[in-house]
């Protein structure tokens, strides 16, 4: 019985403990004039062009790590490196909003190129200026918000001068454009339900087999 419920309290606390290593990070912010243009004409046909108003939602949990699964299905996993003057930290990141999409079927279509980047640096260094990367969507409409000088873990609501970057490939084309993003919200990823159903049945069976062994 004992055993039992120390599997069930593992179980619980395990679940709890990875749920609020997640956080669901949104920026907005202006679209610049910097390198803007729009072979495509995604930007145009979404109603947007220089001085628009952009926005972005970024998953980030910095329990799993960064993958990049490619068009044949093989996932690539990016290994944390740590040395005397260096720490580079990879973590998942999911692009759930934002991101207007590829044209056309794209052009980045071979079994090697991205299907989905869930991609996120942190970078610590002697040799140049530290920075946080997130990289989300596909290689057909890549989203990459960046920002130098400052941890993930120091991000606060509020944090500006943050630089966004958009791609969009058409089959003979391509879009780009920056922005200049400011974080407006961090929300913590509640646990689900699914996660307390699962801990209400284990506690079900824990006490049904107490019983019958009385």
């Amino acid at each position: 019985m004992k055993k039992l419920l120390g599997l069930f309290f593992i179980c619980l606390c395990s679940f709890t403990g990875s749920a609020y290593t997640a956080s669901i990070y949104t920026f907005s912010g202006e679209i610049l004039s910097a390198g803007f243009s729009d072979g495509t004409g995604a930007i145009q046909n979404a109603g947007l062009g220089i001085g628009s108003t952009i926005s972005y939602s970024f998953l980030i949990d910095t329990s799993r790590q960064a993958t990049r699964r490619l068009n044949n299905g093989t996932i690539l996993t990016d290994i944390d490196t740590s040395n005397a003057v260096e720490t580079i930290d990879f973590f998942h990141t999911d692009l759930i909003s934002g991101g207007l999409g590829e044209v056309n079927g794209g052009q980045k279509n071979n079994p090697t190129d991205v299907a989905e980047y869930n991609h996120g640096v942190s970078a610590e260094s002697a040799f140049y200026t530290d920075f946080v990367s997130l990289i989300g969507g596909p290689e057909d409409n890549r989203v990459s918000i960046r920002y130098d000088g400052l941890s993930l873990t120091d991000w606060v609501v509020g944090t500006t001068s943050i630089n966004g970057r958009e791609f969009i490939y058409s089959p003979t084309s391509s879009s780009f454009f920056q922005s200049n993003l400011t974080l407006q919200s961090i929300n913590p990823v509640p646990i689900p339900a699914a996660v307390w159903l699962f801990g209400s049945a284990l506690l079900g069976f824990i006490t049904y087999s107490a019983r019958r062994s009385v």
